[in-house]
């Protein structure tokens, strides 16, 4: 079975990617979409965000996501601490139910699954795919989405980018890149002709026992990597 990685910078359209795989029949997780759900259902870690971010994140018993986002996004180390943390509680839950999915595809003899995903190279995920898909579009193209969407000022979106791998890093690492500068349409025959050629190469042969994603979460993944530092670059769920 080929697994896939999907990643980009904010609001270079990996959501939209996703979906028209999925139309085109691919099985796509969204570590967006699954962080949100744990963060909503598992008891343990709503009680360790509270614990760490206050009371004031939880409303009905739901976890205020505009609220949990005040706290972790923005330019002071306490800022930045606080998203460390939260890093550390949610993105091996994430990773852990990547590795659920990923099994039980495999044992359902599935071709190919893929995983979208804002963090891949940043946390060493790379090795553990076949191939890896970068979205890409020009930086005041995505602020302009994210603003557009979501209300966030333009000083937000970049705080939230300076957070990540730069783009130009990102898309020299990967295997294909698709750009999303221009219409839906032409985004769409992208797609198409991308997912075509990866659906025909074969499995990439592991490079060694543990070249695997299951391998690479398990040995690879170090969560000094979402150590509070003072002046540390930041990662995001």
């Amino acid at each position: 079975m080929k697994i896939i990685g999907i990643t980009g910078g904010i609001g270079s359209g990996k959501s939209t990617v996703a979906d028209l795989l999925r139309k085109r029949g691919w099985i796509v997780y969204s570590s967006d979409e699954i962080s949100k759900e744990l963060m909503q259902t598992d008891v343990e870690l709503k009680t360790a965000i509270v614990e760490l971010l206050g009371a004031g994140v939880e409303k009905d018993g739901l976890l205020d996501t505009d609220a949990i986002a005040a706290l972790v996004f923005g330019n002071s180390v306490q800022h930045r601490n606080r998203l460390h943390a939260l890093n550390r509680l949610v993105h091996p839950r994430v990773l852990a139910k990547h590795m659920m999915n990923i099994e039980r595809h495999r044992e359902l003899g599935s071709p190919l699954i893929a995983i979208e995903t804002a963090l891949l190279f940043e946390v060493g995920l790379q090795h553990g795919f076949d191939y890896v898909i970068v979205v890409d579009a020009p930086k005041q193209v995505c602020i302009d989405r994210v603003v557009a969407r979501s209300g966030a000022t333009a000083a937000d979106v970049e705080a939230r980018m300076a957070e990540q791998m730069n783009q130009q890093d990102k898309k020299g690492l990967a295997d294909f890149v698709i750009d999303n500068s221009s219409t839906l349409e032409a985004l769409t025959k992208t797609v198409n002709s991308t997912a075509g050629i990866v659906e025909v190469m074969p499995e990439r042969p592991p490079q060694s026992d543990d070249d695997d994603f299951e391998s690479e979460f398990e040995d690879g993944y170090d969560e000094d990597d979402f150590e509070p530092e003072e002046d540390g670059e930041n990662l995001k769920i």
